[in-house]
């Protein structure tokens, strides 16, 4: 019985003492207020970290690069003129990164949504982004290629302080949208993801807005 009581007592602590946030769904008018908040076009540079099988890893950065954030009729993210032709440092089929070389820039495109909003109108933020398909010709014969993109599964938490003084990112400046693996049709060409397989050829792509 006194354990009983004991453990009753440490419960009632736990509760009282119990500052999770409560998240509440988003109707949909503060779906489009948050979306106004956030929308807009974001300047800034794309950073490429890789390495092609050396022991370095190889940094670039490229200003003047932009990001789009629509309103919530669309729910996208735009990162412009992506330089597909970066990924020509890292494949391992010599054939494949001559054709990738000469691939032109492209707009990549993610779906964001809104999740567990809070009290005090804070909530979260995230994006997925699509994958990109590639038509390329190498080795005598063409190739239906698709680029697997990721965020990691990242969000962002948006302070309602900050989106009302029109900084909803606050100090968040990194968007990352890393290439995970090519694919030729259903086949796998080459997993770029360093973590969960032993490859040492990998490329981590983000854009970094402008503070």
């Amino acid at each position: 019985m006194r354990q009983l009581f004991v453990l009753a007592v440490v419960a009632a602590l736990l509760v009282a003492c119990d500052n999770s946030p409560v998240f509440h769904g988003m109707t949909q008018q503060q779906k489009e207020t948050y979306s106004n908040a956030i929308a807009g076009e974001y300047t800034g540079r794309n950073i490429f970290i890789y390495n092609n099988g050396t022991d370095d890893a190889t940094a670039v950065k490229v200003e003047g690069a932009r990001m789009t954030i629509t309103a919530q009729s669309m729910q996208v993210v735009m990162f412009h003129d992506f330089p597909i032709s970066v990924l020509s440092n890292v494949v391992t089929d010599p054939a494949l990164a001559e054709a990738l070389a000469t691939v032109p820039n492209q707009d990549i495109l993610a779906t964001y949504s809104f999740f567990n909003l809070q009290d005090n109108g804070d909530v979260n933020w995230g994006y997925e982004p699509a994958a990109i398909p590639l038509k390329l010709h190498y080795g005598g014969t063409d190739h239906h290629l698709t680029l697997k993109l990721s965020n990691g599964r990242v969000y962002y938490g948006l302070m309602k302080v900050n989106m009302d003084a029109g900084n909803p990112f606050g100090g968040n400046s990194i968007f990352d949208f890393s290439i995970d693996a090519i694919y030729d049709g259903d086949t796998l060409v080459q997993d770029f993801d360093r973590v969960w397989q032993d490859n040492d050829h990998y490329i981590i792509t983000y854009f970094q807005k402008d503070e």
